[in-house]
């Protein structure tokens, strides 16, 4: 099955095309000011740089946040009128599983961190002993100052958040905290299009009319 993953809710935005445990391609989108203007075009773009239709999309997966709130409404109303006008399956995932999904098989607690402004984070902890995360706790909207004292150890930490607050959280971690690879602190569309299509196969999908974004914080 044709599975089209889309992933707006942080600054660096993606796109993935699936068939079945394939990734046919994956396309970056890089702004999310852009987001508006350049995600019906990417999608246009990744179908047809893999030479498939938009009719044979089978499936239509979408990071459902916590996140960037811009990017987030955008993601969620392409997916949804997508998937309203194909008659295909909605799947929603939520971001902070996508950033710990991305450890798969990893042996210890994995621990995602996000901007959410003012000195707070979107917090989330998993156990990711399978190709998908399970939550241990979260999500969460707590102060930045709060986070080093409720994280185990050990624990591998990721997220964009930990960039942003990287001279709050550093001096008070344990020496048993491993910061992810900065490269993997991303979320991607082909980790978020695994998980939908393990989720499909729960029966996990979404109403278009009814799914809403995960904000976890009202609007600045």
């Amino acid at each position: 099955m044709l599975l089209l993953a889309l992933d707006t809710a942080t600054e660096t935005g993606s796109l993935a095309l699936v068939a079945g445990d394939r990734v046919l391609m994956e396309y970056s989108l890089e702004s999310p000011n852009a987001y508006l203007t350049c995600l019906m075009p990417g999608v246009a773009a990744i179908l047809r740089n893999t030479g498939q239709e938009i009719a044979d999309l089978g499936a239509v997966a979408v990071s459902t946040g916590p996140g960037n709130f811009t990017g987030l409404r955008i993601g969620l109303a392409t997916a949804k009128t997508l998937a309203w006008s194909l008659k295909c399956p909605l799947v929603p995932v939520p971001t902070l599983e996508v950033l710990a999904a991305q450890f798969p098989f990893y042996p210890h607690p994995v621990g995602v961190v996000m901007d959410a402004k003012r000195g707070e984070v979107f917090w989330g902890l998993f156990r990711c002993p399978e190709d998908w995360p399970q939550v241990l706790e979260g999500p969460l909207r707590l102060p930045v100052g709060e986070l080093p004292a409720r994280l185990p150890a050990p624990l591998l930490l990721t997220g964009p958040g930990l960039e942003v607050h990287q001279e709050v959280l550093a001096p008070r971690l344990s020496p048993e905290i491993v910061w992810a690879p900065q490269a993997m602190r991303r979320p991607r569309a082909s980790t978020l299009a695994r998980l939908a299509r393990h989720r499909l196969e729960l029966g996990l999908t979404a109403n278009p009319a009814q799914l809403i974004p995960t904000y976890l914080r009202p609007a600045l």
